[in-house]
């Protein structure tokens, strides 16, 4: 649904970064158990997705300067379920210093073949429009199977005075199990064909206001890139399709309160309403420019040691 999320960018701003300017900064505790949540739904295309980010954080080491303070090891778990599948497996960052954090992670997917998914086809260059999707899961084309994803995500953040800027920029390893014949299948989340053994590129780019607590507004610019090789396209077939794709938008959230370290902490209501500026089902005379990418959700943090 998001992409590591999470691709969601409150789950992982600084205490400091949410709270109001008079508030005084609570100490990052040196131990933590944490669990933030999201539930989110997805328009164009169409998804509903349950997340949680679960595991053991620890504190670096303390200074309280700006560049430093807050640093952290984290090692859990990043389950997401939806109607079609569920994707499980470990994750570690690292964050030596406030302006950078890296991600690394490993999933095991499973499609229960519901929902039109999962469907494959034998070449890059094939047609994946939702027409052609709908089609597909009408005649049974799709069906359950598994696979795997690795992904390095390094996110550099910066923050002056009101103004944050995020960049995670995404690389992906992809290895799924596909029927005889198919080299790509279509992956909801990232809204294009993928390798069925491969690389996909991914980056989002934030620019949020956070001058007006409890109310975080900014734009978002994501970009997806499968890398294909000859392994996905028919024996002396030529690519002549670009699967990439490009959107921009609105990026909001509505953070009802920051109380610390709490068992329930930190509720919001988010929203990313996007425009394609690229895609090769999304954008032309075909499809209407007004139809938006729209993702709403539910996201809340939780720390399940006693702080005090």
């Amino acid at each position: 649904m998001t992409r590591a999320v999470l691709l969601v960018f409150c789950l992982s701003l600084p205490a400091q970064a949410l709270a109001q300017a008079s508030a005084p900064v609570p100490e990052v505790p040196s131990r933590r158990v944490v669990v933030n949540g999201l539930l989110a739904a997805r328009l164009n295309p169409l998804g509903l997705e349950a997340q949680a980010r679960v595991g053991y954080q620890s504190v670096l080491y303390r200074n309280d300067g700006a560049l430093f303070r807050d640093n952290f090891f984290f090692l859990g778990t990043y389950p997401r379920l939806n109607p079609a599948g569920i994707k499980v497996g470990p994750v570690a960052e690292i964050q030596p210093l406030s302006i950078f954090n890296l991600r690394l992670s490993a999933e095991y997917i499973r499609f229960f073949s519901t929902f039109g998914l999962l469907q494959s086809l034998p070449s890059a260059n094939a047609d994946y429009s939702q027409e052609t999707l709908d089609a597909g899961e009408a005649a049974g084309m799709n069906y359950g199977t598994s696979g795997m994803r690795l992904a390095v995500e390094p996110l550099v953040q910066l923050r002056v005075g009101p103004v944050a800027v995020r960049n995670r920029f995404g690389f992906e390893f992809w290895r799924m199990n596909l029927r005889d014949g198919d080299r790509v299948w279509y992956e909801q989340t990232l809204d294009t064909l993928v390798p069925g053994r491969g690389v996909v590129l991914t980056n989002d780019l934030d620019v949020l206001f956070m001058g007006m607590p409890p109310l975080v507004v900014g734009a978002r610019y994501s970009m997806v890139e499968p890398r294909y090789s000859s392994r996905q396209l028919v024996a002396n077939e030529a690519l002549s399709e670009e699967n990439g794709h490009h959107r921009v938008g609105l990026l909001a959230a509505y953070i009802f309160y920051d109380e610390g370290y709490t068992a329930f902490n930190k509720p919001a209501v988010l929203l990313n309403v996007a425009w394609y500026l690229q895609h090769r089902f999304r954008t032309g005379q075909e499809v209407s420019r007004a139809m938006p990418y729209l993702l709403l959700a539910f996201s809340f943090q939780s720390d399940l040691l006693d702080v005090k």
